[in-house]
């Protein structure tokens, strides 16, 4: 098996039917409209399909040691070490993060007006503008778990959703840092994409500690519903992409208005795209 077979673009040529390329195709022309030539399209490339012939290479090793390098994004160690504070575990630390970046979008209190909104940013960026769009976030979860030591890798759910798995505890776990969401099993392991798309009932039987950490934009059952339906269903494409703050040089971090993207046709081509995904999963409801 070559993994570049299902890496990026080539995963189109594997994909069985019309509606599932056209519809990733599709979100990777949305993806470059919101964001332009930067980071959030820029990774797609190298984004990798969880699917039989890929699940060894993205569950049966363990990822090698972080490659971020104490100092080099001094910003973001602060906020880290002061989010942080006072825990005692690497699950307290990874939770502490989730709820900083669960509540970003509050921005010392307050909702954003629309008209400050834009895409993109450094990671730095997206703490001081209080970011709250799932692609930005799950990068961002990403990074400041490198900086306390834990490999993490942005996930892509093709059904218009992205979240990002920490390894965390001898394994991957899967976090949804925009709804502060994750799930664990019988035993309070956290479980993985992999997991739950082979054992959905998890979704439906968590204990009731899990629930207080869930946003306050949304509901428990909401984002429940929506991965039992969509995400964590066999119909899903769920694609894997590893992302370091190290490899910063490589990417671009510039930023891109609502304005800007709506003038080069996000609007035209958003609606093409959900109506593949309708005919990918049978049924009308799109909303997230």
């Amino acid at each position: 098996m070559n993994i570049n077979d299902y890496k990026g673009l080539e995963i189109v040529k594997r994909l069985k039917t019309e509606p599932e390329r056209m519809a990733y195709l599709l979100n990777f022309a949305q993806m470059h409209i919101n964001y332009g030539d930067n980071v959030e399209w820029q990774k797609l490339e190298n984004q990798i399909w969880l699917c039989d012939e890929t699940r060894d290479y993205l569950y049966g090793t363990a990822p090698g040691p972080v490659k971020y390098v104490k100092g080099t994004r001094p910003v973001l160690e602060a906020e880290v070490a002061r989010v942080i504070l006072g825990c005692k575990t690497d699950r307290e630390r990874v939770l502490a993060i989730l709820v900083f970046i669960r509540d970003l979008y509050l921005h010392n209190g307050k909702e954003i007006p629309k008209e400050l909104v834009f895409y993109g940013g450094t990671e730095e960026v997206l703490i001081a503008k209080g970011e709250n769009l799932c692609e930005c976030v799950g990068r961002l979860m990403v990074a400041l778990c490198e900086i306390i030591g834990l490999p993490g890798r942005i996930v892509m759910h093709l059904r218009g959703h992205i979240t990002c798995e920490i390894y965390l505890e001898g394994k991957w776990c899967y976090f949804d840092p925009r709804a502060g969401l994750f799930y664990v099993d019988e035993n309070d392991r956290f479980l993985s994409v992999a997991e739950l798309v082979d054992n959905r009932e998890y979704l439906m039987k968590q204990p009731e500690w899990v629930k207080p950490y869930v946003s306050k934009q949304f509901t428990f059952e909401q984002r429940r519903d929506k991965n039992y339906k969509y995400f964590m269903s066999k119909k899903e494409i769920n694609l894997f992409v590893d992302y370091s703050l190290m490899d910063a040089p490589k990417y671009n971090y510039n930023v891109k208005t609502y304005a800007a993207a709506d003038k080069d046709g996000l609007m035209r081509i958003n609606p093409l795209y959900v109506s593949y995904l309708k005919q990918m999963f049978g049924e009308d409801d799109h909303s997230i």
